[in-house]
This record gives C-alpha cells, structure tokens and sequence, in this order.
C-alpha cells in the first residue's frame, strides 16, 4: 500500500479536517437498520483517525494505531470482528477496554482514486454475527459514500467557478433544447451586467428578448437557429433596452449535440462592450466617406493562412458583403458564421474534400449574410497555393463572385416549376384517392421548403351551424407540451379545428386579405404563442378563395428572410388549386348528401318512417348470405278499416304510426322492421331460441293492447294478430316462402279470433 499517495488523496479531497461530511442522518439510518449502538465515517490519517459522521459517540478522533478502521484500510477489503474482547489482536485494545467499549466491529472500505482512505463502519458492544447479505449491503453504503464525497468535491469546485463567473463583467447563460430552446441557467450578476435580474429571466418573468432592440432580436434568433441548423459557434452583438439605461452586449455561444447529431443545448458568454461599440461606429461613419474615394473591383479574392488561421481578403470582398474593410475579422470563425445555416454542411463538405484531396479544386455556391440583414449569393473558387513538408495543405487562396442577381432569377425560375409540380402533385393525390386531407399532408413538406420557412398549415373552413371553424387538413409537427400533444393526437384523428381568430391567422380568416408580419410582436393582432412553443418570429398567412369567400387559408412562419408580397403572388397558383380542389369536395359532400336523402326516401315509409316492402327485401337478402338463426314474423292491427270507417283516416293514420312506433322500440338493430302495407308490418328478429322469441312477441302483442291511441276526444283501443315462422339458418334462405308460412300463420291467428301469436306449423 503506497500510503504517500493515500494520504495524497484525503488532503486533495480535504478530509483531513473535522469538518463533516454532512452524513450524520445516514448513520442514524445505518445503526438502526442493523440495530447497533454506534455507526461511524472514519478517515484514516497519518497519525490518527477522524470521525467525518458519526452516531452513537461523541468521540471525533482516535489514535491511528488503535483505530478498527486501519485494519480495513491496510487489508483494503471488508473487516468483520465478531467479539473483541475474546479476540487476540483486538482484546488490549484501549477502545475495547475504554470508551466506546468496542465488542463487535464491521468496516467497509471507503475507496478515491483507487485508494483506500477509510471506512464506514458499525459498532456494538455485545458480541454479535452478522451475515454476507448484510456485508453486501454495508459494502453498497461504503460505495455511496465514496460517491458523495467525490462529489461533494465537483460541486465545491463548481460553486467556486460560479462564484468567479459572478464577480466577473461575464454573464453566463444556457439554454437547453426540446421542441425549443428555452433559459435553464443564468449567472447572478446578469442584473450588474444586463441590467437584468437573474430570477426574472429564469421564471419568465422577463424574456432576454424582451429586452432586445428589433435589429438585436433578429440577429439573436438567427443565432438560436444557425446551432439547431448545427453551426458549432457563434458571435453576435446584441443592443440590448431596460428601463434605466440602453447597451451593446457581445454573445459568444457554443452549441452542444448529442450522438444523433441533433441539438442538446447552448451556452453563451455575454459582456458590455458598449464602449467599443461607441468607437467601431465613429470609425465605421469616417470611413464610410473614405469608400466613396477607392476604386471597387468586380471579384473579391481571399487567402487563407490554415496554420495560424488568418483569412486575408481585399475591399471587395467586404463590399460584397457590406463588412467594413479596416475592421473585416480575419478569423476563419467569423467567414464562417457568415453563412446561411442551410449552406453551411455544403460548403464545408466541399472544402474538406478539396484539402484532402478528393476534388482539385474548391468551387461551389453559397449565400452570405450582408450588413444589412440580406443574403447574398457568392460563387467562390479556391485551390491550394502551400503545403508542408509532409505535403499537408497550409495555404488555401480563391476568389468571390456576388451572383446574387442571377441565382434569384434562376432559383425564381426553378421554384416556378417546383409549384407547378406539386399543384399538379395536390390534384392527382386527390383524384386518385378522393382524399382532401391526405392530399394536402403530402405536399406540405414540399410548401415548407419552397417558401423556406420552418412551419406551415393548410386549413380549410366548415360551417356548423352558425358558426364556422378552421378544419386543419395538413400542420407541421410539432409537440412541445401534454396540451399540445392532444391536440396533435386530434389532428392524427382528424379532427384538429381552430375556432379563436383573435390571432393573426384569425386575420387572414376574418380580412380575406395577406397577412404579413416579419417582427415578433408589432402586427396589432400578435398574441405571443403557447408556453414553451417554437418562437414565431416572422408569419405570412394566404387567403384561400372562392369568388371574394375566404373557404380556408394557407399559413407560413419563420423564414430566414424576410416574407414579402412578392411571396404572396408567387404562390397564389397553389392557392387557386386549393381553392379549386375545396370546391370539388364541397360538391361532392353535397352530392353524396342529396344521394343518402334520395336512398332514405327510396327505402322509407313516409307515414311510420320504417323500412319499406323493397328495402326489408333487400335486408332479408343480405341474410341470405349469411348463417343466423331467427323469426320472421308478419303483424296485421285487427279490425283497421273499422277504425277508418269510424274515425277517420287522420285517426288510422295515427294508429298505424303507434304500432309502428312500438314495433320499432322493441325490435331495435340487429333485428329490422318494416311495413309491409297497409295495416301489416313485417319483422326479422334474430335470435337462438324459439320460446325467447315467443315471448318477445308477446310482449308486443300486450304492449299494443294495453295502450290506446289518443285521437281529438276519442280513445281508440288496438289489438294486433302475429303469424310467425322460426328459421334455424338464414344461409341461403328462401324469404319468400318464410314470409308466405308467417302469412299463413297470421291467417289462422284472425280465424282463431284475433289478439295472438300464432307459429307456423
């Protein structure tokens, strides 16, 4: 045992003190669970052993070479003493002999760095066994215990780092990724530095981008979305306004990502440079009438030192993208951050298998972030120039084209024949599948990528009642909470309708106009978004109409640029389609409609709304197809024409809808009912045994004879005869024949007198 590095080891983790370990609850925890009297931590020192917890002792420190726990930490394994008074090596003991009159002793070690530093020990003073199932527990307790304290360590050192963080002129922030980014932690002094209070910022009292000018909040979400686009690091500075006073803040944040690449969070260092803000801006205002002198050139050229990082480019390089010459920052960082987040992958895919060889040359396309919030289109090209001695490339030097012109026309172009193609898409997922929504659902990728933005809905309006509601047939994915994934299990059912137009897609709805707003929170009808959902910071939402009638509308949110009216109109074809493809299924829907009225009619009695003769034919040949067992049973009202003759036909009408009624309530699906003619109904009535069916029968035989018929101030009395026929298997039945032997039955029910059921026989 290599005690220097033992001893090493307590004073690094400063357990060589009697400052405790905070551990006391435990050992109480510990002694009654093995029902001794003492349970103790000690830490084995040079000269002497300290208690670090302890119950059942007020002793704090012992002697090095009378302490139980030395035994462990030199055998560096368990120690069990099962009678110390009878054991050799233990009886002289003076801690045997003495206070705490050690009988029985069970130590486990306590291991840091792979070295033995004490023990966690239980003590009784009566002799005592103890068996391995509770050694392996204690064994268990002694490895929490080395946890904690190393532990204990980390969060020491971590409160120090805060604490230095928060003397500091830096604030620390991170944020953490789900659905969104959202604030988790933010250092203390963000109140000295940003002028705001950490507990706001973290409750949501305050939103950093509350406080951020509009210029700044735009140039922070980019930030936010060039990591989830997976850009490692970014610069940015931010103007930031409180009540007391307005600065410029410099945030440099550093994204983290899991395995799958995607997202895990973002920390970010901010501090005041308002200062050199103020100076930047008075020398960018004397050179910008210095510019007005030099002479431009049509090609930016850049040379790229790779060793010491150091990317050197001439004036119109900056000119094309609005940088300040003097000022440009040479870092390969900077150029970096400068790309569109949806071009970054590609162009350093590009570079890398130019320096390493795979393609001779380096020469793609690519958009940059102008000044003045633009992109710019750059065509570049670039090859080696330099490599060392191992043959490694060390210099890299190209030139910059702005093709920003021509790559509009020609991506204009190219998104034309894109629409075109998902139009023609949207109407044939619907002719071939008569199905609006799945239609739709299938070219909403498509829609999210042509307007370049992040999320987009299709909506199509439905009248209920007075009121109308927003039926969502195709919505991007997104679940950020237990409220918000039933809504999304909804829009899966299709059944997913928004009602609140107090909003700005309400806007759309309820103007028939565009809606258009490119800052979050200035358009008068902004109501902010659901807790925890992906900020909207830029929306456009398109009418879809129907002769000058909104009948649904098209909604986008949050494209990197800017949404313009020119978006609208070059989209309007696909609205247009929609419009034509809702007005087809409108009429189709009111087809469908007029057909099941027709089918009632066609298969109704108008008088008892039954089936008719046709239409309980045609149930009886559906049976025939298939193996039930049941009664066909034909019912006639006794003495009807006496009840026309005397009362009227109004009253025998009356009459007629009464038994129908009874009829129906007590011959529900699966049996069917039908009137037959007349004064005569017919019934199927599926069931196992004769006698049950009897009885159902019955039942409406008395059912009918003990009520009357109220007609005006007469009470009429009805009686009713059934004939009936059992069928033990419908498979291939002939119901014609079943329907002539209940007939008959029916007839022989009269000849009996009227008011019985009476079987085929």
């Amino acid at each position: 045992m290599n005690d220097q590095s033992r001893l090493k080891t307590i004073d690094d983790f400063m357990l060589n003190s009697e400052v405790p370990l905070d551990l006391d609850d435990l050992m109480l925890v510990l002694a009654e669970a093995y029902k001794v009297p003492i349970a103790l931590i000690g830490i084995v020192g040079e000269f002497s052993e300290t208690f670090k917890a302890h119950y059942g002792t007020t002793l704090s420190k012992v002697t090095r070479e009378h302490a139980f726990c030395s035994h462990v930490v030199e055998e560096r394994k368990q120690v069990v003493v099962s009678n110390a008074r009878e054991d050799p090596q233990f009886m002289h003991n003076p801690l045997v002999t003495g206070e705490p009159h050690i009988c029985f002793y069970a130590g486990t070690p306590i291991e840091i760095n792979d070295q033995v530093i004490g023990a966690v020990c239980l003590i009784d003073t009566v002799p005592r066994e103890i068996d391995a199932k509770h050694l392996e527990v204690l064994d268990r307790i002694g490895a929490l215990v080395s946890q904690h304290i190393t532990l204990s360590r980390e969060h020491e050192a971590l409160k120090r780092e805060h604490g230095l963080i928060e003397k500091s002129p830096i604030v620390l922030a991170t944020w953490r990724y789900d659905t969104s980014l959202r604030l988790v932690h933010i250092s203390r002094n963000s109140e000295s530095v940003l002028g705001i209070s950490s507990q706001d910022l973290l409750s949501g009292a305050v939103a950093l981008s509350d406080v951020l000018t509009q210029s700044a909040e735009s140039d922070f979400t980019f930030a936010m979305q060039a990591h989830m686009e997976g850009v490692e690091t970014h610069t940015c500075r931010l103007q930031i306004s409180t009540p007391t006073r307005t600065i410029w803040v410099s945030m440099i944040s550093t994204a983290n990502f899991r395995e799958d690449g995607m997202l895990y969070s973002v920390q970010a260092f901010l501090f005041d440079t308002s200062d050199q803000k103020y100076v930047e801006d008075k020398l960018n205002k004397t050179n910008q009438r210095m510019r007005l002198l030099l002479e431009a050139s049509e090609l930016g050229t850049w040379d790229w030192n790779l060793v010491a990082d150091i990317n050197q480019v001439n004036k119109r390089w900056c000119d094309i993208v609005g940088l300040e010459y003097e000022y440009y920052d040479s870092s390969s960082r900077f150029f970096r951050q400068l790309i569109h987040p949806a071009d970054y992958v590609q162009v350093e895919k590009q570079l890398n298998m130019h320096l390493t060889g795979s393609i001779k040359v380096f020469n793609t396309t690519f958009r940059m972030k102008h000044a003045d919030g633009s992109w710019v289109w750059i065509e570049s090209y670039g090859k080696i120039v330099e490599t060392d001695a191992q043959g490694k490339p060390v210099r890299i030097a190209g030139i910059h084209r702005d093709i920003t012109q021509r790559m509009e026309s020609e991506l204009h172009e190219r998104k034309k024949t894109q629409l075109l193609q998902f139009i023609n898409k949207t109407r044939a997922s619907y002719l071939q599948n008569n199905d609006l929504t799945m239609a739709c659902q299938s070219v909403l990728p498509e829609l999210i990528d042509i307007s370049d933005s992040q999320f987009a809905f299709i909506g199509q309006m439905k009248k209920e009642g007075d009121s109308s509601r927003l039926f969502i047939h195709a919505i991007s994915e997104i679940v950020w909470d237990s409220s918000s994934f039933s809504q999304y299990a909804e829009y899966k059912k299709r059944n997913l309708y928004f009602t609140n137009f107090n909003n700005l897609f309400g806007t759309t709805i309820q103007t028939g106009n565009v809606t258009i707003s490119n800052v979050s929170g200035t358009h008068p009808n902004s109501k902010g978004v659901p807790p925890g959902h992906p900020r909207i910071s830029r929306f456009l939402g398109l009418p879809i109409k129907i002769k000058d009638k909104v009948v649904g509308m098209i909604g986008l949110a949050n494209k990197f640029d800017v949404y313009t009216n020119e978006d609208a109109e070059f989209l309007q074809p696909l609205l247009d389609a929609l419009a034509g493809l809702f007005y087809a299924v409108e009429l189709e829907d009111a087809r469908a409609i007029a057909e099941d009225k027709l089918r009632h009619l066609a298969m109704t009695d108008s008088l008892t709304e039954l089936y008719n003769r046709r239409a309980f034919l045609d149930e009886c040949q559906k049976l025939s197809s298939q193996h039930h067992q049941g009664c066909v049973a034909i019912v006639d009202i006794d003495d009807f024409k006496k009840v026309n003759d005397r009362y009227g036909h109004d009253a025998g009408d009356q009459a007629l809808i009464s038994v129908a009624k009874k009829i129906a309530k007590q011959n529900q699906a699966p049996n069917f009912v039908a009137r037959f003619g007349g004064e005569e109904f017919a019934i199927f009535l599926k069931s196992e045994n004769k006698g049950d069916t009897h009885t159902q029968l019955e039942a409406l035989r008395i059912a009918v004879e003990e009520e009357s018929v109220l007609y005006k101030e007469d009470i009429i009395k009805l009686s009713i005869s059934i004939g009936a026929t059992f069928v033990k298997d419908t498979f291939e039945a002939d119901f014609s024949v079943l329907l002539s032997l209940a007939d008959k039955a029916l007839y022989r029910a009269k000849e009996q007198g009227r008011n019985q059921v009476v079987w085929d026989e």
